[in-house]
């Protein structure tokens, strides 16, 4: 009899071919984005470097920075001001200033600061850079490393406070998280499918766009509970400043709208509960790396934030650091919000064309 059971749910599972995509070539296509996103050469920090001291000291401390594992240093040719607006602007994350006497201040064993620029999206880099810059410093200060020789001043560019770990993690977790409603919409849906819940609309006034929006709405509005509670939580204990409701609100929506209406179409598009489940696992994870949720986009190798301008989680994040960060750019907000409206269009044009489909599968 035990045996009856184990060979009937043995076969079930060799049926379901949702069942190989979720337990092998899911965990196998995670092996390999996750290969080439932390083993590839071009991976790293990016610093740019300027040099104000032009000695032969300072080229000499340049070229051991760019020595150093996991750091793309490259030299920059404008001026500090200019490099300084860069950073500002968000077109540069990190930047290395040697102040003009750098090696004269050394060989007088006067305190050099060494000032480190950091821009909107650096928060998780600036902490292990400036800790790596000063042990660095203070061997070319003296062999014996004197204590507090060189110093490395941090320094938010356009004068603003230094950045928040809070402000990549709280945006990039809520993003991550609010597409995980597409699998509470998946479940909803085959539920309501395979209890025959379908089949007995069809035999009453509703029709089918009127269906699809009241199973839509309230996951809208889940989503937007989700956001608020996440970024409540992110203000009041991890001390993120928010800002700018209005756009914040707009942005928060567009998310919302953009997360369930790919829920609905995933969900049209699933051939089986188990297929549905690991497209939307991927989506999520996979959108998660590559978009630049858990950390910084510019630590990511060149190909991949390329492919990241195609995803939704993209112009979310980049929307709420540009909101969250204060950096003035309101045109990358309003474009995040358009990008997001329009994905979710999409979304919700494939979606209902895939319905009756949907509903009549077994």
């Amino acid at each position: 009899m035990i045996l009856a059971v184990w060979l009937k749910e043995l076969r079930k599972l060799v049926r379901e071919r949702g069942n190989f995509v979720y337990l092998l070539v899911m965990p196998m296509a995670f092996m390999i984005l996750f290969y080439f996103l932390f083993n590839q050469s071009g991976t790293g920090i990016k610093l740019n470097i300027v040099d104000a001291d032009h000695s032969a000291l300072s080229q000499q401390f340049i070229g051991a920075v760019k020595k150093i594992p996991g750091f793309q240093v490259s030299e920059a040719t404008d001026g500090i001001s200019q490099v300084r607006q860069e950073v500002a602007q968000g077109k540069l994350n990190l930047a290395v200033i040697i102040p003009q006497g750098f090696a004269a201040g050394l060989a007088q064993r006067q305190p050099v600061n060494i000032t480190l620029a950091t821009g909107p999206n650096a928060a998780q880099s600036t902490g292990p850079v400036s800790s790596v810059l000063e042990r660095l410093g203070q061997r070319f200060a003296d062999p014996n490393r004197p204590p507090d020789l060189v110093q490395v001043k941090v320094e938010q560019a356009g004068g603003g406070p230094a950045p928040s770990i809070a402000s990549q993690i709280v945006p990039g977790y809520t993003v991550m998280f609010v597409f995980y409603i597409m699998i509470t919409i998946l479940r909803s849906m085959f539920k309501e499918r395979d209890g025959g819940i379908l089949e007995r609309v069809k035999t009453t006034p509703l029709k089918a766009y009127q269906y699809m929006l009241g199973m839509w709405l309230p996951q809208v509005l889940a989503a937007m509970v989700q956001i608020f509670v996440l970024f409540a939580f992110g203000h009041w204990l991890l001390k993120l400043e928010l800002g700018n409701y209005g756009l914040l609100f707009l942005l928060s929506l567009a998310l919302a709208l953009c997360a369930t209406a790919l829920g609905m179409m995933l969900t049209m598009l699933a051939k089986g509960e188990n297929q549905g489940m690991a497209m939307m696992q991927f989506f999520t994870l996979g959108g998660a790396a590559m978009a630049g949720l858990w950390m910084p986009l510019d630590m990511l190798p060149a190909t991949m934030q390329k492919i990241a301008h195609i995803l939704p989680q993209y112009w979310a994040m980049q929307g709420y650091q540009a909101l969250l960060l204060n950096t003035g750019d309101r045109q990358v907000v309003w474009t995040g919000i358009g990008m997001l409206t329009a994905i979710a269009l999409v979304a919700v044009g494939i979606a209902a064309t895939r319905f009756k489909q949907f509903a009549r599968a077994e």
